[in-house]
């Protein structure tokens, strides 16, 4: 006696619990909102020698991760040395990428980005994921002084 398909697949749903759960997807684009609690654009002054310091202004970061674990950085941001006793002048703004790859492990995202040549790579980062966003906190390094920065990005489905 042949049993149909259809009675099979329903025994299996039966012995298995049911449908498995539909796993939310994390593909999709998200915009930087924050940068270490302040809202973009935000600017980060970064200690360096006999009192001059590193002007970092962030005026967008878009993270774009698809399907297949590979991910697109893209940012828009001005920077500049500023000498002590000066003021900081008006630069133009610049714009840069970053690809690589990306891991998922419950609610924690590894961004592993893809070797430039004639570059040194860039660190891995690692991101906490809860819902619609992502923080990820890391350090940036100029010469000796590192700045911890924390950036907090949001789902928005109107970027590419």
């Amino acid at each position: 006696m042949e049993i149909p398909l259809y009675k099979v697949a329903a025994l299996w749903l039966v012995l298995h619990g049911g449908v498995a759960p539909h796993l939310p997807t994390i593909d999709g684009s998200y915009v930087a909102r924050t940068l270490n609690g302040r809202a973009l654009p935000a600017e980060l002054r970064i200690p360096a020698t006999e009192g001059d310091f590193r002007l970092f202004r962030l005026e967008q970061g878009v993270l774009r991760l698809s399907p297949g674990g590979r991910f697109t950085l893209y940012f828009r941001y001005y920077h500049q040395l500023v000498r002590r006793g000066t003021r900081p002048t008006v630069t133009p703004v610049l714009s840069e990428s970053e690809t690589g790859t990306y891991t998922i492990d419950a609610n924690r995202l590894t961004l592993m980005p893809a070797r430039k040549t004639g570059r040194r790579s860039n660190p891995t980062v690692v991101a906490t994921i809860s819902g619609d966003e992502i923080r990820a906190t890391y350090l940036l390094q100029n010469g000796s002084t590192r700045e911890r920065v924390a950036l907090v990005l949001r789902r928005d489905e109107s970027y590419w």
